[in-house]
C-alpha cells in the first residue's frame, strides 16, 4: 500500500515538473519567434 502512494507522489510530481518545464520551453520559442510575449492565460 505504501509503495502505491509512493509511487503515486512520485508520477505526479514529474508530472507537474514536465508540464511546467514544456510551459516555460514554449514560453521562451514564442518570445524568440515573433518578439512578444506569449499570449496570458485567463
Amino acid at each position: 500500500m505504501l509503495r502505491k502512494i509512493l509511487w503515486s507522489g512520485l508520477y505526479a510530481g514529474l508530472g507537474a515538473a514536465a508540464t511546467v518545464g514544456a510551459r516555460r520551453v514554449a514560453s521562451s520559442v514564442w518570445r524568440l519567434a515573433t518578439g512578444e510575449e506569449p499570449p496570458a492565460k485567463r
